[in-house]
């Protein structure tokens, strides 16, 4: 007759036993889970030219153009986006990308440099402080070659009030614009810079009437 010492010890065997038989083999039946890719976003991977030119994704600003030529945006919902590229001095350009799910999509994107115009700024009075978008550019009279596009023109003077004006460029041509400033109050009364002086107006005709006073007193004589 076995003891109940016996007893506890095989069974206690046999279920280690059973247990080192089966663990193995459920470790290996048992399929390996792997994450799946976010089916729900994708990547942007935008290169083109120059280096440094804005990427606006959906009208939000998305980066910058690296020295490597590339950006990446990265978890971009699937579907279609619109892409603007922007760099001072050249043409921006837009353009509509799909982006599929767990993907990365490659976009290439060139600029090309803007057409320049040409400026024709005169004033009066002259020697007047030229300002294009808020940057200084020199004083009247002057021309300014500037890219195409649309400007504000601030002329200032001490002394006088602002003039300010749009002006539209066109690639290869030269627009003519001229701006007269009104002086402030108390400030410098603007006088003709050309033609006879009140005085020397004055002097003439008293000079006339001198003469002809003495030419009817002689033929009188």
């Amino acid at each position: 007759m076995r003891s109940p010492a016996f007893t506890m010890v095989t069974g206690f065997l046999s279920c280690l036993v059973t247990i080192c038989l089966i663990f193995p083999v459920a470790a290996i039946v048992a399929p390996e889970v792997v994450s799946a890719p976010d089916q729900a976003t994708g990547t942007l991977h935008i290169d083109g030219s120059p280096v440094g030119m804005e990427i606006m994704l959906d009208g939000r600003v998305a980066g910058q153009v690296a020295d490597s030529g590339v950006l990446v945006i990265d978890n971009v919902p699937v579907g279609q986006h619109d892409v603007m590229a922007s760099f001072p001095g050249y043409e921006s350009q837009e353009v509509q990308v799909n982006v599929p799910g767990g993907l990365a999509t490659e976009v290439r994107i060139d600029l090309a440099t803007q057409a320049k115009g040409s400026l024709d700024i005169s004033s009066a009075p002259t020697n007047v402080q030229i300002f294009l978008d808020d940057q200084y550019k020199g004083i009247t009279p002057a021309v300014i070659e500037v890219p195409a596009g649309t400007y504000t023109v601030l002329l200032r003077l001490s002394g006088y009030q602002d003039w300010t004006s749009q002006a539209d460029v066109t690639g290869g041509k030269t627009t003519v614009l001229s701006g007269t400033l009104l002086p402030t109050s108390g400030g410098p009364v603007p006088t003709a810079s050309s033609g006879p002086s009140f005085m020397m107006t004055l002097i003439i005709i008293v000079s006339g009437c001198i003469f002809a006073a003495l030419c009817c007193q002689k033929g009188r004589r």
